[in-house]
């Protein structure tokens, strides 16, 4: 469990050419603004920002005045290109609500994670089982911050274990309630 978590907190080998669907977990403006810029430099053709609620500061009617969205990035709100799904208030509810969206999308058997490295190894750990045979891609958001990999932060280690366990159990039986993009 220890080198998983190690081995999480990295950004994935893979993500010089990430997958073009893209799922943010709420937390830092800087997950959302890397996000935008993927879909905005055409290296992303969907963009989920997960958590989009008052607990992680953006909600959703605020969007346009706190990134400024150029009128083609706001048409993507409203066309389905970029979705701001505001039920998840966890990072079990992130993962579950990204695989009911991921339900919505046909073939996509990949996807791009951005969060910071402090929470990589939790949100990746619990994506990767809430989609089951889909493989993800990790980018963190923050990846200039001081890091030393063999410093375990006692806290985010005791939560990834949490999930590690949690994320055993079948997904109905995980902690959150049901986001709206489940049908």
């Amino acid at each position: 469990m220890l080198l998983d978590h190690i081995l999480r907190t990295e950004t994935d080998d893979r993500s010089e050419r990430p997958p073009r669907t893209v799922v943010v977990f709420t937390g830092a403006y800087d997950r959302i603004y890397l996000g935008l810029d993927m879909i905005a430099s055409d290296e992303a053709d969907y963009l989920l920002i997960s958590g989009a609620n008052r607990t992680s500061g953006l909600i959703p009617h605020k969007f346009p005045a706190l990134f400024d969205p150029t009128p083609e990035q706001a048409e993507w709100v409203t066309s389905g290109r970029i979705v701001l799904a505001p039920d998840a208030h966890s990072t079990f509810e992130n993962a579950l609500e990204t695989d009911c969206w991921l339900d919505t999308l046909a073939g996509v058997d990949e996807v791009t994670i951005i969060t910071s490295r402090r929470h990589m190894a939790r949100a990746s750990l619990a994506l990767e089982r809430a989609t089951g045979s889909v493989s993800v891609v990790r980018m963190v958001s923050d990846p200039l911050e001081p890091y030393d990999r063999l410093t375990i932060d006692l806290d985010e280690f005791s939560k990834f274990g949490a999930t590690w366990l949690v994320t055993l159990l079948p997904n109905r039986f995980w902690p959150g309630k049901k986001s709206a993009l489940c049908k």
